[in-house]
Formats: structure tokens, sequence, C-alpha cells
């Protein structure tokens, strides 16, 4: 029986529904097409922030770095990095409404200082809006490491099997459904408040 429905942000609640932002900055920067996310992602020190070993800023100065911006171009080229992200509001509203009946929970693979923005871009709130939110930046550890599904279900004080959980890396969901927890991978088109009504009513 779920007793916990536990969301990520990134690619399920916020989505990158229009790329054209990021298409411009790779014209713009003569950039191989489709590498822009790769390269503010996947870099040493986005790991880093990730996990909560460097702030933020460090991740973005890497990129400041990398195409030699200045301050000006490097807050241009955030601007228009996120320009196409889209939130899921209908899907957090669903969220919200399964309390009291069911634990609400965020677990987000998220830099350094997410909280914050979570705070005051979607009015994310940890024990009002969701009863728990659990960031890797915060914990030191990042999904899919089995630990932080760990503290994720002594956090929700349920057991494994009594999670259900959405993500849209299949890495992240594969790592949770191997502990028992019950895993929904999240890709685009998806009807998300379906696909957990579907869950929860089986």
């Amino acid at each position: 029986m779920i007793k916990a429905v536990v969301l990520d942000i990134g690619g399920v609640l916020m989505r990158t529904e229009d790329q054209s932002g990021r298409r411009l900055l790779e014209t713009r920067y003569h950039l191989p097409a489709d590498t822009v996310a790769w390269m503010v992602f996947d870099s040493d020190e986005a790991a880093a922030s990730t996990i909560g070993q460097v702030e933020a800023r460090v991740a973005w100065q890497a990129v400041q770095k990398k195409l030699n911006l200045s301050d000006e171009e490097l807050e241009n080229f955030i601007e228009l990095f996120w320009s196409g992200d889209v939130f899921d509001q209908a899907a957090f509203d669903y969220l919200r409404s399964l309390s009291p009946d069911y634990i609400t929970g965020i677990l987000s693979n998220a830099w350094e200082g997410a909280r914050e923005g979570f705070v005051q871009r979607y009015g994310m709130i940890e024990g009002q809006t969701v009863d728990h939110i659990m960031i890797s930046a915060e914990e030191g550890v990042r999904k899919p490491d089995p630990e932080i599904y760990r503290r994720l279900r002594d956090a929700l004080g349920v057991a494994y099997e009594e999670i259900l959980f959405v993500d849209d890396f299949i890495e992240n969901v594969e790592g949770a459904a191997a502990l028992g927890i019950q895993a929904i991978h999240y890709r685009p088109g998806m009807n998300l408040i379906n696909q957990i009504k579907s869950r929860l009513e089986s």
C-alpha cells in the first residue's frame, strides 16, 4: 500500500519545453548541437555542487571560463539557458492535494542553494506545501546512490515498498526500484497526474 508520493523537480515538475534559448546559445558560442546542457550540468564543478561541495556560482563560473564570458554575458547566458523551462503547476497542486491522505515529498539532485530557489520560484516550502524536501547538495549524496533513498525512507517514516517515486532519469528509477520503491519513469508527454492516480488506485 502506497503511503508516500515523492516527485523529482528537474525533468518532472520543471521541464525544458522550449529549447530555442539553448539552441541560440549553441549558435552564438559555436557549440555542437544539443551540447549546451551537457556543458552546464556535466562539469566537475556542477557535480561538486550537486553534492554540496562548492557553491552553485562555481558551476556557472566554469561555464564562464570555458566560453570566456564577461559577467554581463554570463548573466545573459543563464537567462537564456533557463528561458524555456516550464513549471507543471497542475502536477504540483495535485501533489499538494494528496495531503493528508499521503505523505508528500520532493527528492532532487540539485546544486547548492536550490532550496531557496524552490521557495522563491515555486512557493515550495517544506512542512507547508509539501511534507518533505530532500536535496542532494544538502545531503552530500545524490541519486541513484542507495544512501539517499535510505535517508528518504527514514525521513518519510515508511517502508520502501510504501513509497511511490517519479523521476525522469532511468538510472534513478532503477536505483529506487532495486530497493523496493514503487517507481515511475517520467517521459516527455506523459500525463503525470493520471500515472500517479492509476498507481494510487491500483
